[in-house]
């Protein structure tokens, strides 16, 4: 009897084993959460901080080179040549003399953002704007600026001052 109840018990578990084996087979598995990120995800975001971090140092290294860029194009007037003076004085037609100011924001004409005061009142006032210099560190000085001349519908004058030469 003992023998029998053993074979029994035998092929009841063989039988068990056979049902969860053919059970793992024809239904899915359910993946198992690790709370890690999907295997797909981890290259996209590599790949996009790698992306992020070459625009920053590209955008770093070109505002790098620009500065080194203009300090080396910089020449001061005691090195130029006479032609070079020459073709300054061509480029820059028109001249005036006064001292310069810094444009009052508040004023309803204001155009550019510094004036030349010269004698003979405020019509004779040059509004001063400028693309290759700064015009700050002649504020209170009188000089002597050479430039170009643009026609204006608030102002009298309009220069854009491309050489200034200190008189006092």
């Amino acid at each position: 009897m003992e023998a029998q109840a053993t074979n029994q018990n035998q092929s009841q578990e063989v039988q068990q084993s056979q049902q969860q084996s053919s059970s793992s087979i024809t239904e899915p598995m359910e993946p198992k959460k690790t709370g890690k990120l999907p295997v797909k995800i981890v290259p996209f975001l590599l790949l996009i901080v790698l992306i992020g971090a070459g625009i920053f140092t590209g955008l770093m290294f070109s505002s790098l080179n620009k500065s080194k860029a203009n300090q080396k194009n910089a020449i001061s007037e005691e090195e130029l040549t006479p032609e070079i003076k020459e073709n300054l004085s061509q480029t820059f037609k028109d001249e005036a003399e006064g001292t310069v100011e810094k444009n009052d924001d508040f004023d309803k004409y204001a155009q550019g953002p510094w004036k030349l005061i010269r004698a003979g009142g405020e019509s004779q006032t040059a509004y001063l704007t400028s693309s290759v210099m700064d015009l700050d560190e002649f504020i209170g000085k009188k000089v002597k600026v050479y430039g170009e001349t643009f026609g204006s519908d608030q102002v009298s004058w309009l220069m854009d001052v491309g050489k200034v030469e200190v008189i006092e």
